[in-house]
Protein backbone atom coordinates (compact mmCIF):
# COMPACT_ATOMS: atom_id res chain seq x y z
CA UNK A 1 0.00 0.00 0.00
CA UNK A 2 2.79 2.37 0.93
CA UNK A 3 4.38 1.96 -2.50
CA UNK A 4 1.07 2.59 -4.25
CA UNK A 5 0.52 5.75 -2.18
CA UNK A 6 3.97 7.05 -3.08
CA UNK A 7 3.28 6.40 -6.75
CA UNK A 8 -0.05 8.26 -6.56
CA UNK A 9 1.63 11.15 -4.75
CA UNK A 10 4.32 11.37 -7.42
CA UNK A 11 1.75 11.28 -10.22
CA UNK A 12 -0.32 13.99 -8.52
CA UNK A 13 2.79 16.15 -8.02
CA UNK A 14 3.63 15.98 -11.73
CA UNK A 15 -0.03 16.53 -12.63
CA UNK A 16 -0.07 19.73 -10.55
CA UNK A 17 3.10 20.96 -12.24
CA UNK A 18 1.59 20.23 -15.63
CA UNK A 19 -1.61 22.09 -14.74
CA UNK A 20 0.36 25.08 -13.48
CA UNK A 21 2.41 25.27 -16.68
CA UNK A 22 -0.75 24.83 -18.75
CA UNK A 23 -2.42 27.62 -16.78
CA UNK A 24 0.52 29.96 -17.38
CA UNK A 25 0.53 29.22 -21.11
CA UNK A 26 -3.24 29.76 -21.27
CA UNK A 27 -2.90 33.09 -19.42
CA UNK A 28 -0.20 34.22 -21.86
CA UNK A 29 -2.38 33.20 -24.81
CA UNK A 30 -5.43 35.05 -23.46
CA UNK A 31 -3.35 38.15 -22.65
CA UNK A 32 -2.02 38.14 -26.20
CA UNK A 33 -5.56 38.20 -27.56
CA UNK A 34 -7.27 40.46 -25.02
CA UNK A 35 -4.33 42.84 -24.38
CA UNK A 36 -5.61 44.11 -21.00
CA UNK A 37 -3.17 47.05 -21.12
CA UNK A 38 -5.29 48.76 -23.79
CA UNK A 39 -8.03 49.33 -21.22
CA UNK A 40 -5.71 51.46 -19.06
CA UNK A 41 -5.62 55.25 -19.65
CA UNK A 42 -3.27 56.11 -22.49
CA UNK A 43 -2.72 58.78 -25.11
CA UNK A 44 -4.09 58.29 -28.61
CA UNK A 45 -1.53 57.83 -31.32
CA UNK A 46 -1.54 60.04 -34.40
CA UNK A 47 -1.60 58.29 -37.77
CA UNK A 48 -1.61 59.37 -41.40
CA UNK A 49 -3.43 58.17 -44.48
CA UNK A 50 -1.67 55.17 -46.06
CA UNK A 51 -0.78 57.07 -49.26
CA UNK A 52 0.75 60.41 -50.23
CA UNK A 53 -1.33 63.54 -51.08
CA UNK A 54 -0.39 63.21 -54.75
CA UNK A 55 -2.86 60.30 -54.99
CA UNK A 56 -5.84 62.15 -53.47
CA UNK A 57 -7.32 63.66 -56.64
CA UNK A 58 -8.46 60.44 -58.30
CA UNK A 59 -9.04 58.08 -55.36
CA UNK A 60 -12.40 56.41 -54.78
CA UNK A 61 -13.43 55.39 -51.26
CA UNK A 62 -15.67 52.61 -49.94
CA UNK A 63 -16.43 53.44 -46.29
CA UNK A 64 -16.43 51.43 -43.07
CA UNK A 65 -19.73 49.82 -42.14
CA UNK A 66 -21.14 49.72 -45.66
CA UNK A 67 -23.32 46.63 -45.68
CA UNK A 68 -23.67 44.50 -48.75
CA UNK A 69 -23.90 40.77 -49.34
CA UNK A 70 -20.27 40.39 -50.41
CA UNK A 71 -18.80 42.10 -47.35
CA UNK A 72 -21.00 40.18 -44.92
CA UNK A 73 -20.19 36.87 -46.59
CA UNK A 74 -16.44 37.52 -46.67
CA UNK A 75 -16.05 38.76 -43.09
CA UNK A 76 -18.88 36.93 -41.34
CA UNK A 77 -19.68 40.20 -39.56
CA UNK A 78 -23.15 41.79 -39.45
CA UNK A 79 -21.45 45.18 -39.08
CA UNK A 80 -20.50 45.29 -42.74
CA UNK A 81 -17.25 46.52 -44.27
CA UNK A 82 -14.60 46.36 -41.49
CA UNK A 83 -12.18 48.83 -43.06
CA UNK A 84 -11.83 51.44 -45.79
CA UNK A 85 -11.19 50.59 -49.43
CA UNK A 86 -9.16 53.06 -51.48
CA UNK A 87 -9.30 52.56 -55.25
CA UNK A 88 -7.45 54.11 -58.18
CA UNK A 89 -7.11 53.47 -61.90
CA UNK A 90 -3.33 53.28 -61.49
CA UNK A 91 -0.74 51.66 -59.29
CA UNK A 92 -0.21 53.53 -56.03
CA UNK A 93 2.51 53.47 -53.38
CA UNK A 94 1.15 52.42 -49.98
CA UNK A 95 2.95 53.87 -46.97
CA UNK A 96 3.03 53.17 -43.25
CA UNK A 97 0.49 55.15 -41.23
CA UNK A 98 2.75 55.21 -38.17
CA UNK A 99 5.89 53.91 -36.51
CA UNK A 100 5.85 50.23 -35.61
CA UNK A 101 6.89 46.69 -36.33
CA UNK A 102 5.65 44.36 -39.05
CA UNK A 103 4.10 41.41 -37.21
CA UNK A 104 2.91 39.30 -40.12
CA UNK A 105 3.18 39.14 -43.93
CA UNK A 106 1.17 36.59 -45.91
CA UNK A 107 -0.90 36.01 -49.05
CA UNK A 108 -4.69 35.97 -49.31
CA UNK A 109 -6.65 33.44 -51.38
CA UNK A 110 -6.08 35.55 -54.51
CA UNK A 111 -2.32 35.69 -54.09
CA UNK A 112 -2.27 39.30 -52.86
CA UNK A 113 -0.10 40.42 -49.97
CA UNK A 114 -1.47 41.28 -46.53
CA UNK A 115 0.79 43.18 -44.14
CA UNK A 116 -0.05 43.47 -40.45
CA UNK A 117 1.69 46.13 -38.39
CA UNK A 118 1.80 46.84 -34.66
CA UNK A 119 1.54 50.53 -33.79
CA UNK A 120 2.97 50.30 -30.30
CA UNK A 121 1.28 48.65 -27.35
CA UNK A 122 -2.29 49.77 -27.96
CA UNK A 123 -3.01 49.78 -31.70
CA UNK A 124 -2.45 47.81 -34.90
CA UNK A 125 -3.17 48.24 -38.60
CA UNK A 126 -3.46 46.09 -41.70
CA UNK A 127 -2.74 46.77 -45.39
CA UNK A 128 -4.53 44.27 -47.64
CA UNK A 129 -4.61 43.44 -51.36
CA UNK A 130 -1.07 44.54 -52.19
CA UNK A 131 0.46 43.48 -55.49
CA UNK A 132 4.08 43.65 -54.35
CA UNK A 133 6.05 44.69 -51.31
CA UNK A 134 8.81 47.22 -50.83
CA UNK A 135 12.30 45.77 -50.24
CA UNK A 136 12.83 44.86 -46.60
CA UNK A 137 9.16 44.53 -45.69
CA UNK A 138 8.91 41.25 -43.83
CA UNK A 139 7.87 39.86 -40.48
CA UNK A 140 9.80 41.53 -37.63
CA UNK A 141 11.01 44.48 -39.73
CA UNK A 142 10.57 47.98 -38.26
CA UNK A 143 9.05 50.82 -40.27
CA UNK A 144 8.63 54.54 -39.73
CA UNK A 145 5.57 56.66 -40.47
CA UNK A 146 5.46 57.36 -44.20
CA UNK A 147 7.83 54.53 -45.13
CA UNK A 148 6.95 52.52 -48.25
CA UNK A 149 5.08 49.27 -47.52
CA UNK A 150 4.13 48.15 -51.03
CA UNK A 151 1.94 48.75 -54.06
CA UNK A 152 -1.75 48.34 -54.79
CA UNK A 153 -3.07 45.29 -56.58
CA UNK A 154 -5.42 44.87 -59.53
CA UNK A 155 -9.05 44.75 -58.46
CA UNK A 156 -11.87 44.29 -60.97
CA UNK A 157 -14.23 46.97 -59.70
CA UNK A 158 -15.91 49.79 -61.59
CA UNK A 159 -16.33 53.08 -59.76
CA UNK A 160 -19.97 54.01 -59.28
CA UNK A 161 -22.94 51.95 -60.40
CA UNK A 162 -22.94 49.31 -63.09
CA UNK A 163 -21.10 46.05 -63.75
CA UNK A 164 -17.29 45.72 -63.57
CA UNK A 165 -15.52 46.82 -66.73
CA UNK A 166 -12.35 44.80 -67.47
CA UNK A 167 -11.08 47.59 -69.72
CA UNK A 168 -10.89 49.90 -66.68
CA UNK A 169 -9.23 47.90 -63.93
CA UNK A 170 -8.79 49.53 -60.55
CA UNK A 171 -5.94 49.22 -58.10
CA UNK A 172 -7.24 48.74 -54.58
CA UNK A 173 -6.05 48.88 -50.99
CA UNK A 174 -8.22 47.55 -48.18
CA UNK A 175 -6.94 49.23 -45.02
CA UNK A 176 -8.11 48.95 -41.45
CA UNK A 177 -7.06 50.32 -38.07
CA UNK A 178 -7.77 48.52 -34.82
CA UNK A 179 -7.17 48.20 -31.11
CA UNK A 180 -4.54 45.66 -30.07
CA UNK A 181 -7.29 43.95 -28.07
CA UNK A 182 -9.41 41.49 -30.01
CA UNK A 183 -12.26 42.38 -27.62
CA UNK A 184 -12.33 45.89 -29.10
CA UNK A 185 -11.39 45.12 -32.69
CA UNK A 186 -11.59 47.63 -35.53
CA UNK A 187 -11.77 51.35 -34.82
CA UNK A 188 -12.91 54.32 -36.86
CA UNK A 189 -9.60 56.03 -37.71
CA UNK A 190 -10.97 59.58 -38.10
CA UNK A 191 -10.16 60.64 -34.55
CA UNK A 192 -6.61 59.30 -34.88
CA UNK A 193 -5.58 61.03 -38.11
CA UNK A 194 -3.13 63.90 -37.90
CA UNK A 195 -4.61 67.28 -38.88
CA UNK A 196 -3.49 67.06 -42.51
CA UNK A 197 -4.78 63.51 -43.02
CA UNK A 198 -8.12 64.37 -41.38
CA UNK A 199 -8.61 67.25 -43.83
CA UNK A 200 -7.54 65.06 -46.74
CA UNK A 201 -9.96 62.19 -46.07
CA UNK A 202 -12.85 64.58 -45.42
CA UNK A 203 -12.14 66.27 -48.76
CA UNK A 204 -11.85 62.90 -50.53
CA UNK A 205 -15.14 61.66 -49.09
CA UNK A 206 -16.99 64.87 -49.96
CA UNK A 207 -15.75 64.59 -53.55
CA UNK A 208 -16.89 60.95 -53.75
CA UNK A 209 -20.31 61.92 -52.40
CA UNK A 210 -20.62 64.89 -54.75
CA UNK A 211 -20.31 62.48 -57.68
CA UNK A 212 -23.01 60.22 -56.22
CA UNK A 213 -20.62 57.26 -56.04
CA UNK A 214 -21.81 56.05 -52.66
CA UNK A 215 -24.81 54.38 -51.02
CA UNK A 216 -27.17 56.93 -49.49
CA UNK A 217 -27.80 54.75 -46.43
CA UNK A 218 -24.08 54.93 -45.60
CA UNK A 219 -23.35 58.68 -45.74
CA UNK A 220 -20.22 58.76 -43.57
CA UNK A 221 -16.70 57.40 -43.88
CA UNK A 222 -17.47 55.35 -40.73
CA UNK A 223 -21.03 54.01 -40.51
CA UNK A 224 -23.22 51.88 -38.28
CA UNK A 225 -21.36 50.06 -35.52
CA UNK A 226 -18.14 51.84 -36.54
CA UNK A 227 -19.50 55.40 -36.41
CA UNK A 228 -17.61 57.28 -33.68
CA UNK A 229 -16.02 54.01 -32.51
CA UNK A 230 -12.66 55.38 -31.46
CA UNK A 231 -11.90 53.27 -28.38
Amino acid sequence: MEGADKKKSKIWKWAKRFLIVLGILFAIFISTIIQPAVFLPHDKIEISLPFAPEYDADVHLIPMGEIEEWHNASTGSPDGHPGIDFQWNREVEIRSVGDGGITRVYLNHEGEYIVEQSLGLYYRTMYQELNRLAPGIDTSSEVKKGELIGYTSYHRTEFGDGPPDPSHPSMQLHWDFASSSMLVGRLCPLGYFDAESRKRIEKIWERVKSKGNYKKEFPDSCNGAFKNKEK
